[in-house]
């Protein structure tokens, strides 16, 4: 996954979440709950699935 140009720095910052111990995109169990409840309408499951392949690796 590139961000800005950036290939490492947002793996890194993701690997960092991770130890702290917030849990990773394909923890994601999509039932739904965080999407009827988000004020944005985003499409979280599908963002976390796409954000799961690029960054669970």
């Amino acid at each position: 996954m590139k961000l800005y140009g950036d290939e490492f720095r947002p793996k890194s910052f993701y690997r960092g979440l991770i130890g702290w111990g917030y849990g990773r995109a394909s923890d994601c169990i999509a039932c739904g709950q965080c999407e009827g409840v988000c004020p944005q309408h985003l499409p979280i499951i599908d963002l976390l699935k796409d954000a799961a392949e690029k960054l669970d690796t």
